[in-house]
């Protein structure tokens, strides 16, 4: 509903019933990970909104830590190229397409899920929803239909598209205080099964 309120069908805003998506809670279930922040996504050239090159450039900006990236498509050669070129490639992980039962098992190992989309392309963010089932906290872009799915300082936090130095800090956050990451993940498990 929040996406279609901003969107061009505005004025038909009171004629939207929101349907809720939902995720199996039983296949996306909670395992404690930490090992890694986590990108699930489409990179092609339809998908650019998703914001790969805005993730590795924050990235660099967060030493010690890991970046697992799931998805494939006719950019990963190209974002590859840059995660060298920015000195982040001994700490990116393209893993390219995984089947269901792989995907599940790096969300439950994951610290956070990262969803950096760059423009109102992304609509709901399905995946913030699975990570989300699997007590995972995400950060997002404050995009209207995404922020329904991450709510900010709650299940996850919400930062500015485009805005690098603000996603590098939502990482540094979940990096050094377990203790918070952990909050927002048992937090966003619960939004799940209750709604």
């Amino acid at each position: 509903k929040d996406y279609a309120t901003h969107s061009s069908f505005a004025s038909w805003k009171e004629n939207v019933i929101e349907i809720p998506f939902g995720v199996d809670s039983l296949t996306f279930s909670c395992m404690r990970g930490n090992d890694y922040f986590l990108f699930v996504g489409a990179m092609d050239s339809a998908h650019a909104f998703k914001g790969v090159p805005v993730l590795l450039h924050a990235l660099k900006d967060v030493p010690g830590t890991i970046l697992n990236l799931v998805g494939d498509g006719d950019l990963r050669k190209e974002f590859e190229q840059l995660a060298h070129t920015l000195g982040v490639a001994d700490r990116c992980f393209f893993l390219g397409r995984v089947d269901d039962e792989a995907l599940v098992n790096q969300y439950q190992h994951a610290a956070a899920l990262i969803l950096p989309s760059t423009s109102g392309a992304e609509a709901f963010g399905l995946v913030a929803l699975e990570a989300h089932a699997c007590g995972v906290p995400v950060i997002a872009s404050n995009l209207p239909g995404v922020r329904t799915v991450v709510i900010d300082k709650k299940t996850g936090i919400l930062v500015s598209p485009h805005d690098v130095a603000a996603l590098s800090n939502a990482m540094r956050v979940l990096h050094q205080y377990p203790e918070s990451r952990a909050q927002l993940g048992a937090n966003a498990r619960a939004r799940v099964l209750s709604h």
